[in-house]
């Protein structure tokens, strides 16, 4: 069966295709018989689905973050697409590729996993460098780091963009302590590097990346500032004589990174390397996210993006071009 991306999907269209099931609900018309809405996602977008014959007997053979085969027709309400679903049936996980369903890094994931090496492998100070490498030379754990999407929504929000997100971290570190240190600031540029790299590892135990970027039962109960420094408790703790104020130092960088107690951090930045890992995710975090918003809206019909909830704001981007087919 050939895969319909939703982005592909036109009025008065026939489909028979595979979705991944974000919402379910049972619901009752005004006449009290029940009807099931549902909400359906692949990597391209979403889209709201109806059930409206045997919703109760339907709704019994899937459940949500299913994969499910979907026969119906797409018809329009107050101006938003929908499926008017005549049938759906969960489809074994084993006949899916995630890929259809979730977005993924534009990059290269080998080039990504190179470059985050030779960033570890420029680092002159032992323990630091001895700390990365027990965590990278570790297969399971890179299998895992190297899937994990950097958040659910906010920014990053594809397979591989936890690796892309800290390698950029990692390489805006490299050139901020570079800068600082020429103008005489005491910046320890391998403790900022290794900060920038393990920031959100506790991401790799907070979300899901199968089959949706959900929040773990772990995430939502610890979260990843204090997943990460009992990760990085846990493998400094294996290595004979990790010095016990550098481990101080790197777990107060995984704590201060949000910056303020608004934003779930547990600490305040209160070290030079500290404050500057919270501008430099910060940034990285609000930029990456405010473009995928203008690309995923960008419109002939106005430069103006639509109201971000979360940002509170709308965006101006005359220059960005739509393009669904590219994450970044």
């Amino acid at each position: 069966m050939n895969k319909i991306y939703i982005q592909d999907l036109r009025e008065n269209e026939s489909i028979d295709t595979l979705f991944l099931v974000q919402e379910k609900r049972i619901l009752e018309t005004r006449n009290g018989k029940p009807y099931l809405r549902i909400r359906l996602q692949d990597k391209s977008g979403e889209i709201e689905g109806r059930v409206w014959e045997q919703a109760n007997e339907y709704a019994r053979h899937f459940k949500v973050n299913d994969y499910v085969r979907v026969k119906g027709l797409i018809t329009q309400f107050q101006g938003e697409l929908q499926v008017n679903i005549s049938s759906i049936h969960k489809v074994p996980i084993e006949k899916i590729n995630p890929e259809d369903f979730l977005p993924v890094s534009q990059k290269e994931l080998d080039k990504m996993l190179l470059s985050l090496k030779g960033k570890i492998n420029s680092l002159q100070d032992p323990d630091y460098k001895g700390l990365l490498n027990a965590f990278f030379e570790d297969k399971t754990f890179v299998t895992a780091f190297a899937r994990s999407p950097a958040a659910k929504s906010m920014h990053h929000a594809w397979i591989s963009g936890l690796l892309e997100h800290s390698l950029s971290l990692a390489q805006i570190a490299d050139w901020v302590a570079k800068h600082y240190i020429e103008e005489g600031l005491p910046l320890n540029r391998d403790l900022l590097i290794t900060g920038a790299i393990l920031h959100d590892i506790g991401k790799t135990e907070e979300l899901a990346s199968m089959p949706s970027f959900e929040y773990t039962t772990k995430g939502k109960l610890i979260g990843h500032l204090v997943i990460g420094v009992e990760m990085i408790a846990k493998r400094a703790a294996m290595i004979k004589g990790f010095p016990e104020k550098k481990l101080l130092q790197l777990k107060h960088l995984i704590l201060s990174h949000h910056g303020d107690y608004a934003f779930g951090s547990p600490k305040l930045p209160m070290t030079l390397e500290a404050i500057a890992l919270h501008f430099i995710d910060n940034l990285d975090a609000k930029l990456i996210g405010v473009y995928t918003h203008l690309k995923k809206h960008a419109s002939e019909d106005s430069e103006w993006s639509p109201f971000h909830r979360i940002y509170g704001q709308m965006f101006y981007g005359p220059e960005i071009p739509s393009d669904p087919d590219e994450t970044l």
